[in-house]
């Protein structure tokens, strides 16, 4: 699965950067950096929430991720995972 070519081309600007970790053996975090405030963020009622752009990048990360998840051989998935803008976590 690929990070859909509508939001690619969008988020594939130099200073959007990601890391990828394992801090523990069943857990995966994703963490967006440097993420700009006029593309990923909007103010409601005074409380910055993630533009609808945003919210596509993560739910794309997310399907990423979670489509390693599972291997068909049980029920319940392999890790936990997270997605996070800076110190956020925005998915799970």
């Amino acid at each position: 699965m690929a990070i859909s070519d509508e939001i690619w081309p969008r988020v594939s600007r130099p200073y959007i950067t990601y890391t990828v970790r394992t801090p523990h053996d069943s857990e995966v975090v994703i963490t967006l950096e440097n993420v700009p405030q006029d593309w990923g963020w909007v103010s409601e009622f005074g409380i910055d929430t993630p533009s609808s752009a945003l919210r596509a990048l993560l739910d794309d990360l997310a399907d990423l991720m979670n489509g390693y998840n599972h291997d068909g051989s049980d029920i319940g998935t392999r890790f936990f995972g997270r997605v996070r803008v800076g110190d956020e976590t925005l998915m799970w």
